[in-house]
């Protein structure tokens, strides 16, 4: 029933890794995907041979390149992660990111996109305060 969109569905929970074969390639778009949680920040394995490697010729042509492509491929990930469920301009969905750098670092929520930036909301109050805002965002499309 999750193939057809059928709202009678008790609904699904798909759990991968940011980068892995099911968060890559795969649009979860309208009723088939609703939230995304990405726990931490996604970044790819620092002592990978390849990555190295790029990262120092960068940094020879510009100091500082290397850093800057490390962390871009972190937030490309993230952002891929959260597009993975919203799909078209009337799609809606939910993500919980679950870093406090996401909204202590300014300049990282600057690398999100502006429409997720400027919805960003911190969570200090535990579960009950997180659950209690998805359901005030979902109660706005439930017919």
């Amino acid at each position: 029933s999750l193939c057809t969109g059928d709202s009678a569905s008790k609904g699904a929970l798909l759990l991968c890794v940011v980068g892995g074969r099911l968060s890559e390639g795969v649009n979860f778009g309208d009723d088939l995907g609703r939230l995304v949680v990405v726990a931490g920040l996604p970044y790819p394995n620092p002592t990978d041979a390849e990555l190295v490697a790029r990262m120092r010729y960068l940094d020879a042509a510009e100091p500082g390149a290397g850093r800057a492509y490390y962390e871009a491929l972190c937030w490309k990930a993230v952002n891929q992660s959260i597009g993975r469920a919203i799909r078209h301009r009337l799609d809606y969905a939910t993500a919980l990111l679950l870093d406090a750098r996401y909204v202590d670092d300014v300049s990282l929520s600057s690398r999100l996109p502006a429409w997720v930036s400027n919805s960003l909301v911190r969570c200090e109050g535990g579960y009950g305060q997180v659950h209690a805002k998805l359901a005030t965002f979902f109660s706005r499309f439930i017919q």
